[in-house]
């Protein structure tokens, strides 16, 4: 069985982490729009496609699996997710699972504002988010938020574009310029990551969290082990309530002694290597739903204190080659 990473980028450690489970079972493909993608150099192979949002991406995606007899994609990129999404059920009509979560749930985590309905709808504690700014001017008159705030694209990821104002003539110039903008009420708590895992039957298996000490362009920098098992609870029952497939990454602040949900990453999160050195095991859970076999909930009781902190590498090769 052979399986294949899109949108590879600089994500070198995802490839690696495959290549270790897969060694008697097949081989890692990756994938990506440009040769100078680094973690492409990690895989037993790997091919060019076209960027995701051409119209011809996903045939050309489909060929490519068709031939390197690839049974299972994984995608590393949040834009590409709802286009998998929705091509899913094509793919399995050739024997290519992608695993990746329903269409509806990958637009709830795409869309920051549907995040936060949802949240609010089934219980999780999150902080105040609009999109209308006259109902921002309008809670700021009555004291129920307070200068500042943040103010967010829509739709969006990696942390881009956030803004944090203090006045109302700063928020009024902000959202002048664009309307596909969440204003969100700001919170200085501290900032947990959680990296979850769910089954086939979208049943939560494994919950590792980790408190982030530094982050750099919206990826988790540096991080430690974290366990508290409120935490744990709530993040396992939210990655269910959601109906999660597969791996997912949970973005949470502590603030006054509560925790506040604030996104869903329906993917590998950026901090996933520290989960995975203290056996989170998501590509072998991965291959094994693949192969059939059946996942039961495993919670570690996981050593807390231990520190994920990345440095850059250099890849260099003779890519004309290939």
């Amino acid at each position: 069985m052979n399986i294949l990473i899109t949108s590879a980028g600089i994500r070198g450690y995802i490839v690696k982490y495959f290549k270790e489970t897969m060694k008697d079972i097949g081989r890692v493909y990756a994938a990506d729009c440009s040769l100078y993608a680094p973690a492409l150099y990690d895989a037993d192979d790997f091919f060019i496609l076209p960027k995701v949002n051409d119209e011809k991406y996903i045939v050309k995606l489909l060929e490519k699996c068709k031939k390197y007899d690839i049974k299972c994609i994984v995608s590393l990129n949040d834009v590409e997710l709802p286009i998998l999404s929705n091509n899913k059920k094509r793919f399995e009509k050739e024997g290519i699972n992608i695993v990746i979560s329903e269409p509806k749930v990958i637009d709830i985590c795409y869309d920051k504002y549907k995040t936060y309905n949802f949240l609010k709808e089934n219980g999780f504690k999150s902080v105040k988010t609009y999109v209308e700014i006259e109902k921002v001017k309008d809670d700021l008159k009555k004291g129920l938020i307070k200068f500042p705030i943040l103010i967010k694209p829509r739709w969006g990821s990696a942390s881009k574009d956030i803004v944090k104002v203090s006045s109302k003539k700063e928020l009024e110039n902000q959202y002048a310029n664009n309307k596909d903008l969440i204003i969100q009420e700001f919170i200085d708590g501290e900032e947990f990551g959680v990296d979850i895992f769910n089954n086939s039957n979208k049943k939560n298996i494994t919950v590792f969290a980790k408190k982030k000490i530094k982050m750099r362009a919206g990826e988790t920098d540096k991080a430690v082990t974290y366990y508290d098992e409120d935490l744990i609870r709530k993040s396992s029952k939210l990655a269910e309530s959601i109906g999660l497939y597969g791996p997912g990454d949970i973005d949470v602040f502590k603030y006054n002694d509560e925790y506040f949900f604030m996104e869903i990453n329906p993917r590998f999160g950026g901090g996933y290597p520290l989960a995975h050195s203290i056996g989170a095991g998501f590509p072998k859970k991965i291959i094994d739903m693949i192969l059939g076999k059946k996942l039961k909930k495993v919670f570690i009781k996981y050593p807390e204190n231990v520190v994920m902190m990345k440095q850059y590498e250099i890849v260099i090769r003779d890519i004309w080659k290939k």
